[in-house]
């Protein structure tokens, strides 16, 4: 029995291909990785409700993580109608975790309100509500404005 290569070719190229374009994807898909799966909490537009948001942060080799996740949160959302946690421009001027207690100090701009931002108190108290969410390991949090404790 004779097989002609003309046509069995194409029945064996055609999968050979497609199952090295499966294991090219899937060595990919795992070497890339898509980092810590955290939960962000924005507040709403609609007044009393909230919006969350999944977000993977792969790990930073400069900041640790809980500053890396303190930053993104700061910059806000990336959905629609929702509000800051502080006025666009509030910067983490420095984040550390010291015997399960969080320190954040936060810039001075948190103080300039404008359009679509949560009241200062209360976008304190959602700071804290996200961190000890993605962070259960956290006792207490400590937040300052430009050096000074906020509301203690």
């Amino acid at each position: 029995m004779k097989i002609d290569i003309k046509k069995a070719l194409p029945g064996i190229v055609i999968p050979a291909f497609l199952v090295l374009v499966f294991l090219f994807s899937l060595c990919m898909y795992i070497a890339k990785g898509y980092g810590k799966k955290y939960v962000f909490i924005f507040p709403s537009v609609d007044e009393g409700k909230y919006v969350l948001e999944t977000r993977y942060l792969k790990n930073n080799p400069v900041k640790e993580p809980l500053e890396y996740f303190a930053d993104e949160l700061v910059l806000g959302s990336g959905l629609e109608r929702t509000k800051y946690l502080f006025s666009p421009g509030t910067k983490i001027l420095s984040c550390f975790e010291r015997n399960n207690i969080v320190y954040i100090d936060l810039s001075a701009d948190i103080i300039h309100m404008g359009d679509n931002v949560m009241e200062i108190r209360d976008g304190i108290e959602l700071l804290k509500k996200n961190i000890t969410k993605n962070f259960p390991h956290t006792e207490e949090i400590k937040v300052c404005v430009d050096g000074k404790y906020a509301f203690e």
